[in-house]
């Protein structure tokens, strides 16, 4: 510095360049939060997500697209099955088909082999009979029957009538029948399978979302076998909710004449009958002989003993376990069975939907 105070020529002001840099920085950093900035002010992407909620709740959303798209090809299916004869061609979106008027099992083998190089769609005018130990990854349509054999794998099934799946099978994305829908034993289900008619589980079958008029689980389900209590026994004759702080327990026989909140812990002894619904911010355990009129529902984990009739919604936030001989809903009354988790016993039924969001198995009864 001079001797009058100035900074010489070619000496840069420290003070200047650390504003500079400061300023730089600052620019920087803000310079990506204009946009965001801009629409905190302006809003003019407040407006919710349009979504196809057909698309997000209707199980069946998936089968009655490929339903209507399959309309396309019905001239083709009904020569091909009054002539016995195969037909093949191209889908509007690309896909290549191969139309059957005949359930050739030598043609669906030589199909299956190629798959894995050449995958095609396959419709068929009559029923299907599908070898064993063969994958199919694009989807299979039947106007008749679909009869899988064992150690198969399918990307999506449409049957107009049955669908039987053999032992150890795999459905990845969806399958649907109008007829009854049967997995035998370690199927794996891993989208929406559903059935206008019945749907019967296997032991070590594993499911994510079931729905159909009524839901079986192994031999043992006996559909002509309904809950002796139906909810018009159940009705109180005047509406009271009762609610209890910490754990609580309704004696064995003992009936409650109305709606339950209990903030802890729930036990519902044998042959306790309940007239409304049931709720419990802690785990839920019924034993055997449960009749409920209401909905039962856990925000935590829950058990079921056997021989229990549940006729509203049952929902937990953990697992459920569900026992033999226990029927949730019936046939005038569908319902809805959902938790994170979901364990059935062979014997147990339901009636309506039944949805493990993450994993659900048929496990053989105790």
């Amino acid at each position: 510095m001079g001797q009058d105070g100035e900074i010489p020529e070619g000496i840069v002001n420290p003070y200047l360049a650390v504003s500079a840099l400061v300023g730089v920085v600052g620019t920087m950093t803000l310079l990506p939060l204009i946009p965001a900035l801009i629409e905190l002010r302006r809003k003019s992407d407040a407006a919710p997500l349009n979504v196809i909620q057909q698309h997000a709740g209707e199980i069946r959303y998936f089968a009655q697209s490929f339903r209507s798209y399959m309309q396309e090809l019905e001239p083709v299916l009904r020569q091909c099955a009054a002539s016995g004869t195969n037909a093949s061609g191209v889908l509007p979106h690309g896909d290549e088909y191969v139309a059957l008027g005949r359930g050739d099992g030598e043609l669906l083998q030589a199909l299956a082999e190629r798959d894995a190089t050449h995958p095609v769609v396959i419709v068929a005018g009559v029923d299907l009979l599908a070898p064993a130990a063969t994958t199919f990854s694009r989807e299979v349509f039947s106007s008749g029957r679909f009869l899988g054999g064992e150690k198969s794998n399918y990307r999506a099934i449409l049957a107009e009538r049955e669908v039987h799946l053999g032992a150890s099978s795999c459905v990845m994305r969806w399958v649907h029948a109008v007829g009854p829908l049967t997995a035998e034993r370690g199927c794996k289900l891993y989208g929406r399978a559903s059935s206008d008619a019945a749907i019967r589980l296997h032991a070590d079958c594993s499911f994510l979302r079931l729905n159909a008029p009524r839901i079986e689980i192994g031999e043992a389900a006996n559909p002509s076998v309904l809950p002796a209590t139906s909810p018009a026994d159940l009705s109180p004759q005047t509406t009271h909710r009762f609610f209890h702080d910490g754990d609580f327990e309704i004696q064995p026989d003992e009936v409650i004449r109305g709606n339950l909140v209990v903030r802890g812990r729930l036990r519902i002894g044998s042959g306790a009958r309940v007239s409304g619904s049931v709720k419990s911010t802690k785990d839920m355990t019924l034993e055997n002989g449960v009749a409920i009129a209401g909905s039962l529902i856990s925000a935590q984990g829950m058990r079921i003993g056997r021989d229990c009739a549940v006729h509203g919604p049952v929902i937990a936030e953990h697992a459920i376990f569900i026992a033999a001989e226990t029927c949730c809903g019936n046939a005038q009354n569908p319902t809805t069975v959902s938790a994170p988790e979901i364990e059935i016993e062979e014997g147990a039924q339901v009636f309506g939907t039944l949805w493990a969001r993450e994993s659900g198995r048929v496990v053989l009864r105790t």
